[in-house]
């Protein structure tokens, strides 16, 4: 699994980081804002915030657009304390750090 981080000022918690390389073959981070390129072949792309950055949900919002019209599933919208919800994303692709730790690990260990 091909992984893109986007995240904005604030950097993964270095728990979150060992699940998200731990469960891909590979690891590219971008950061907001500033250009976000994704490549095509991407398997998933994890966005991470932890509190209202309009930059991380304003890419966030642009990469689901372009997924529902792809039909594709590769979002991971993985937010901390006081981050904003991200409407239109499916149960599985949402998690709350570090509440759903568990349930991540589960998501990119077993590439769900």
């Amino acid at each position: 699994m091909r992984t893109v981080i986007v995240r904005g000022q604030s950097p993964l918690p270095d728990a979150l980081r060992d699940v998200v390389e731990r469960g891909s073959t590979s690891v590219q981070e971008c950061r907001v804002p500033g250009p976000t390129p994704l490549p095509r072949d991407v398997d998933r792309v994890v966005y991470f915030l932890t509190g209202p950055d309009p930059d991380v949900v304003a890419s966030a919002r642009q990469a689901l657009s372009s997924e529902q019209k792809d039909h594709a599933e590769k979002l991971v919208y993985v937010m901390g304390d006081g981050a904003p919800d991200l409407e239109g994303l499916a149960p599985s692709e949402c998690f709350r750090w570090p509440a759903d730790e568990d349930r991540l690990k589960m998501a990119f260990m077993t590439s769900a």
